[in-house]
């Protein structure tokens, strides 16, 4: 049995010296009460949904005699409100008659108010409050008073154990309904055993990545970040952040890369290579990749390469180490073989061993190579110059990946310009790459992946081979990351569309508001830390709020998003006032012109 234990609110209340504010009566419960929720008549307008409330109560321990006076921390999930003594048959006869139910004998100020409330746990009043709960086995007693603590309070149960592992801590918002209580969440829960942010399109997702990435930064933490449309290109944009943000735009030499990597980004960005080509094209590979090394280091030699290739596949914009080489020099052998004798012996001379061994198949699967390569190539400069423009002051992809993964650096890897496709095969590439590096232990520093538009790296299905590599190298990282010292971040608007498997090894959640209903119910069915009640609230968040849930907090919990110093390439503006800018702009090239012409 437990017994009320009164308490008097009277006064402020003082803790490590600071004075904290009241707390309040909200309430009494009645009816049925259990060790999971209970109900509360409430005071009118005493609280809101998502209110963290408590309740003092006094248990006796069947193996003690002594009672033990604890508190009961809860959550207020619904708030009903009906009127008694105004029927529904009355509310249908005064629409009926059009009359005003104000100018009625009806008593409109007799209301219940009734609050469902989710019991979150325990702890005992005295003795070292140290915020963590446990769990509660015998219900409160009906009649007892449930009042709003102070707002140190509730920051100390929300915090739990993390108050005593500063470190650890990132400062990520709010709560909702009370603006004066700060909300920090276990940065080592991100970092090791992933974060999914979910949510709709100008919920805030880019928003809450960068304020989480601007905290871990403080501490140092490596991050990687792969940008699809430039949302973190403004990082570097921060004072504090200047040194410690890397740009890069997604250019690198095809040679840095394997034949069978390279043949997977012309069958992705141009069509697919045939099984014949496929046989050659490694053939192919390694001669451009020697044509290279030798015109790059024996200038003897260059004038006499860059006229024979010109010769035989019409370049003439010089030899670069990209896929046009490749498919100028596939184009070139194919005319040899036609032709056999000295041109064979050039490409021997400069590498292709096995030319003069090629038949009239060979020829035709040469061809074949060269085409599907010019494709790609044309593709590939395409995206590249998007590519640049996006990530402006950025410099090309390091040969050795490891660069990327240094102790206070952020490497924003920019991936604006290309294709989903492309997108997900170089983030596998590079991903792969640094995956293997710390496997192998020849990378020491820890590392975080943050994959905006995460649905297009790890989609629930793969349509392409560029998106089974990419879905292939994030499941594994996901199983295996945290051994290795590797975390994810994945951000999307789709939740629907992303791989199953790889969402629900996330272990924390940032869900933010969502309204289509195959999103909804697909993040209710992954998320098992999600009450049904809590799902419910996605369609009505505000921008900027946001439920969290999972291992780096202590329950879940309505949220206000802290906003980032860093602004993002895409932040919305009012489109009328980008209107007037551009008139005015029209109107002044107008006046250069009209002047030119006087």
């Amino acid at each position: 049995m437990a017994t009320q234990v009164k308490t008097e609110p009277t006064a402020p209340t003082v803790q490590n010296g600071k004075t904290q504010s009241q707390v309040t009566y909200v309430g009494t419960l009645v009816g049925e009460s259990t060790s999971q929720e209970f109900r509360l008549a409430i005071n009118h307008e005493s609280i809101r949904e998502q209110d963290i409330i408590a309740v003092d109560a006094e248990f006796r321990s069947p193996d003690k005699e002594e009672k033990e006076k604890v508190r009961i921390w809860a959550k207020v999930k619904s708030i009903e409100r009906i009127n008694p003594l105004f029927p529904t048959e009355a509310g249908h006869e005064l629409a009926a008659t059009q009359t005003s139910p104000f100018d009625t004998v009806l008593s409109l100020s007799r209301e219940m108010v009734t609050a469902v409330c989710q019991v979150l746990g325990a702890e005992p009043i005295e003795g070292g409050k140290q915020g963590k709960l446990s769990q509660l086995r015998y219900p409160a007693q009906p009649a007892s008073s449930a009042y709003r603590p102070s707002d140190s309070d509730i920051q100390r149960v929300l915090l739990g154990d993390l108050q005593t592992k500063e470190r650890r801590m990132i400062d990520l918002a709010t709560l909702a309904n009370r603006p004066n209580v700060n909300v920090a969440v276990d940065g080592h829960s991100i970092v090791t055993r992933h974060l999914a942010i979910l949510a709709m399109t100008g919920a805030g997702k880019s928003v809450t990545s960068r304020r989480i990435i601007e905290e871990l930064a403080k501490k140092k933490y490596p991050i990687v970040i792969f940008d699809p449309h430039g949302d973190y290109t403004g990082l570097a944009d921060v004072d504090e952040l200047k040194d410690k943000v890397k740009r890069y735009y997604a250019e690198f030499s095809v040679f840095d890369e394997d034949s069978e990597a390279v043949a997977k980004i012309v069958s992705t960005l141009g069509y697919e290579l045939t099984g014949a080509m496929l046989n050659l094209f490694g053939d192919v590979f390694e001669a451009a990749k020697s044509f290279y090394e030798i015109y790059d280091e024996n200038e003897t030699s260059r004038k006499e390469q860059e006229h024979w290739l010109s010769e035989k596949s019409g370049n003439r914009y010089g030899i670069k180490p990209d896929l046009w080489l490749i498919a100028h020099l596939a184009k070139a052998a194919a005319l040899s073989v036609r032709e056999g004798g000295e041109q064979l012996q050039n490409l021997e001379n400069w590498g292709w061993t096995q030319i003069a061994k090629y038949n009239g198949k060979d020829r035709a699967s040469l061809e074949g190579i060269a085409k599907r390569t010019y494709s790609a190539a044309k593709v590939i400069q395409r995206m590249q110059e998007t590519n640049r423009k996006v990530a402006k002051q950025a410099q090309p992809l390091p040969k050795d990946r490891t660069e990327l993964v240094k102790c206070g650096q952020i490497s924003v890897i920019s991936l604006a310009g290309y294709t989903s496709d492309f997108q997900a095969t170089i983030y596998s590439l590079i991903a792969d790459d640094i995956f293997n590096k710390k496997v192998q232990n020849d990378l020491k520093p820890p590392v975080l992946f943050v994959l905006e538009e995460a649905h297009n790296f790890v989609p629930s299905s793969a349509h392409t081979s560029a998106e089974s590599r990419s879905i292939t190298t994030t499941k594994q990282i996901a199983q295996e990351g945290r051994k290795f010292n590797i975390g994810l971040v994945l951000i999307s608007q789709r939740p629907s569309r992303l791989d199953e498997t790889t969402l629900a090894m996330c272990n924390s959640y940032i869900i933010m508001r969502m309204i289509n209903p195959a999103d909804q119910q697909f993040v209710r069915k992954v998320i098992e830390s999600l009450g049904e009640d809590d799902a419910k609230l996605l369609p009505d968040l505000d921008v900027g709020e946001a439920i969290l849930s999972g291992q780096f907090v202590n329950f879940p919990v309505l949220v206000k998003i802290k906003p980032p110093k860093s602004q993002g390439e895409r932040e919305e503006r009012d489109a009328f006032e980008v209107l007037e800018e551009a008139k005015k702009e029209q109107e002044q090239e107008t006046q250069k012109s009209k002047a030119k012409r006087r």
